[in-house]
């Protein structure tokens, strides 16, 4: 695993991987609020060991950065703890980065996203940086490969499912247990309607900005109280699976 980690490579061993055109993974994260049971680096920690598994599992030649741990969280900061930065900030740093991999001879970057607030901010560097930069870049958010194995095992109904929710909390579970303050768990179900929903694989029709404090009151969305760690294990699994075929498609130019 040493192999693929750029901080444990050294240059000469950089360049000859390099050389083979691989695919280098860039987890973006975040350190927010996570209600009153789960840690500030929910976010970052469960995109990183998804980044490690799924590198590891890849067959296609790839390369991990340690992940970004800052994101855009202006809409936690009524809750102590979460450190946000500007859109600017994260993508001067993508671009940075980016740049200095592009002058190396690197041409394949994947971005994997696991926190809410960057999605729209990624999506928009994404497209920047690739009309900037000459080379081919992909973002994945964790949660979009693994939609169809949560609907078949979730427990808890619509609005179930948004932030320190049953989701994130059953993931930590399984990655960390002893980072659940578990008798601090408790429902709060905010479903939304026709219109907006802040459950996390609604398809909502309009957007609303709002700060998290006007939803919740202690931070978190959902129901936790539902969480088990058989369903982060069988939700993380199904993620690591796709993310690896993900990197091998990419690599081998057969992903689009």
């Amino acid at each position: 695993m040493k192999r693929k980690l750029w901080g444990s490579l050294t240059s000469w061993e950089l360049s000859c991987i390099i050389d083979k055109n691989p695919v280098l993974v860039l987890p973006v994260g975040s350190f927010e609020q996570h209600g009153a049971h789960l840690p500030v680096d929910t976010d970052t920690h469960i995109g990183n060991e998804l980044a490690l598994q799924a590198v590891e599992k890849a067959t296609y030649p790839c390369l991990l950065l340690p992940p970004l741990w800052m994101g855009i969280a202006e809409h936690h900061m009524y809750f102590s703890g979460t450190i946000t930065i500007s859109y600017n900030t994260l993508y001067n740093l993508l671009k940075d980065i980016t740049r200095s991999y592009v002058r190396h001879g690197g041409s394949k970057l994947l971005l994997l996203n696991s926190h809410g607030g960057n999605v729209a901010p990624l999506k928009t560097a994404v497209n920047e940086i690739h009309a900037e930069l000459d080379l081919e870049i992909v973002l994945v958010t964790y949660w979009d490969l693994v939609s169809h194995k949560v609907m078949q095992l979730r427990k808890s109904p619509l609005g179930g499912i948004s932030h320190a929710c049953e989701l994130e909390t059953s993931l930590k579970l399984y990655l960390r247990p002893e980072d659940v303050r578990k008798e601090l768990t408790e429902p709060h179900v905010v479903p939304g309607n026709h219109y907006l929903s802040p459950e996390m694989f609604s398809s909502n029709k309009i957007t609303v900005p709002m700060s998290f404090e006007e939803l919740s009151s202690k931070g978190h969305i959902g129901d936790p109280t539902k969480a088990c760690s058989e369903f982060g294990k069988a939700v993380f699994e199904e993620a690591v699976k796709e993310l690896s075929r993900i990197i091998n498609l990419f690599g081998e130019g057969k992903l689009w």
